[in-house]
């Protein structure tokens, strides 16, 4: 399954904050994530924290699209959905 991620990095601590609708790319997780934009470094910790949070290895966890920008897209698998669906919209 794909998932639309919005992450503001250099958070105090790394957590998911909700769904909002983004008009590009429709219904959108929310991050903040603790690592800063340098580098790659708040890349590679969307993909720890994801992993970490749905309980996956984080080789499940495909960066698909927005490798430099705050809006990404990433691939996981689809036992993820179910997980996701508990969120609160």
């Amino acid at each position: 399954m794909k998932l639309a991620l919005k992450v503001i990095p250099n958070a105090k601590k790394s957590e998911a904050a909700g769904w909002e609708e983004d008009p590009r790319t429709g219904r959108t997780l929310k991050l903040r994530i603790a690592a800063p934009p340098v580098e790659g470094r708040a890349n590679k910790a969307v993909i720890l924290f994801l992993a970490s949070w749905l309980g996956i290895p984080k080789t499940s966890v495909i960066l698909l699209r927005g490798e430099t920008g705050r809006l990404k897209v990433v691939e996981l698998p689809e036992e993820c959905a179910e997980k996701l669906s508990r969120l609160a919209p």
